[in-house]
């Protein structure tokens, strides 16, 4: 996998709130397979590549459509491909879900689904005007249009409560439920069924999931070390490993010592995710 390069550009003023960041992924050897971890959910283009699949933590596999609309994960996925790769993508935070595709996220949880049939015939139209445009922050561009264009499906009433799971989330590695259902003054019942619409599962496991990914985020940095971690987060050593290795698909020494060429491309996202509120919580400085 020496000829990959990944690119990653975060999003205008106008859409922070939405879209994580923006990526592109370029790959020339003859076949590609890598894992990625558990994430947002994602809104891609595919220009070059064939054979396309994505294999999901429950087992699931499905091929890749070249407009693709991935709902977030809760496990790390196996993606594949052969020849050259061209691939710009967009990561869709829970109010860009929201804002964006007229479907539970839930329901679209490790499964991949043609953007064109959730999003209308505007979709195909831009990957038609991306396709011969190299340039990464012109495609960016294109991208940013298209979404703001397309951001017609919010409600009044989801930016107040995927703030207040961000923060929960956020707060503390073991965060609480009955802090969550206090914070947002709903019932748990309430709780449990808008997590599920605007983040794809249950507080519980996003709890688990976003203390994997700052872990991830703390070791590759060497922001906390080993003793710290389990210290706050983990009943102990295999705990942990087993947490990373579900959430990650790799485990914290793989992710600590970045020894592949993946990894190292990954280290760019993680450098941004950082700074981002929903990342910053007790084991990151």
């Amino acid at each position: 996998m020496t000829d990959l390069v990944v690119d990653f550009r975060q999003p205008g003023p106008e859409l922070a709130e939405y879209v994580s960041f923006f990526y592109q992924v370029r790959h020339d050897d003859a076949r590609f397979d890598a894992v990625d971890r558990a994430d947002f959910a994602q809104f891609r283009f595919i220009f070059a590549g064939r054979d396309g699949q994505c294999e999901f933590v429950d087992g699931t596999v499905q091929a890749i459509p070249d407009c693709c609309i991935m709902g977030p994960t809760t496990g790390s996925t196996r993606v594949s491909g052969a020849g050259a790769i061209d691939v710009l993508g967009a990561g869709l935070m829970p109010a860009g879900w929201a804002g964006l595709v007229p479907m539970d996220a839930s329901a679209a949880a490790n499964r991949l689904f043609d953007a064109v049939d959730l999003l209308g015939p505007a979709v195909l139209e831009a990957r038609a005007t991306l396709l011969p445009i190299a340039d990464f922050d012109a495609r960016v561009a294109i991208f940013e249009d298209l979404i703001k264009s397309l951001m017609t499906q919010a409600s009044a009433d989801f930016h107040a409560f995927v703030h207040e799971v961000n923060a929960w989330l956020a707060g503390s590695v073991t965060p609480h439920l009955p802090d969550l259902v206090a914070r947002t003054g709903l019932s748990l019942s309430q709780v449990e069924r808008r997590c599920k619409r605007y983040f794809g599962a249950p507080p519980k496991v996003l709890a688990r999931k976003f203390r994997a990914l700052r872990t991830a985020i703390a070791l590759t940095h060497r922001d906390a070390d080993l003793d710290t971690i389990l210290a706050e987060g983990y009943y102990d050593q295999s705990h942990l490993i087993r947490e990373m290795k579900h959430f990650t698909g790799m485990t914290p020494a793989a992710f600590a010592e970045q020894p592949t060429v993946l990894n190292r491309q990954l280290a760019k996202r993680i450098e941004l995710e950082r700074s981002h509120p929903m990342n910053r919580g007790p084991l990151i400085t």
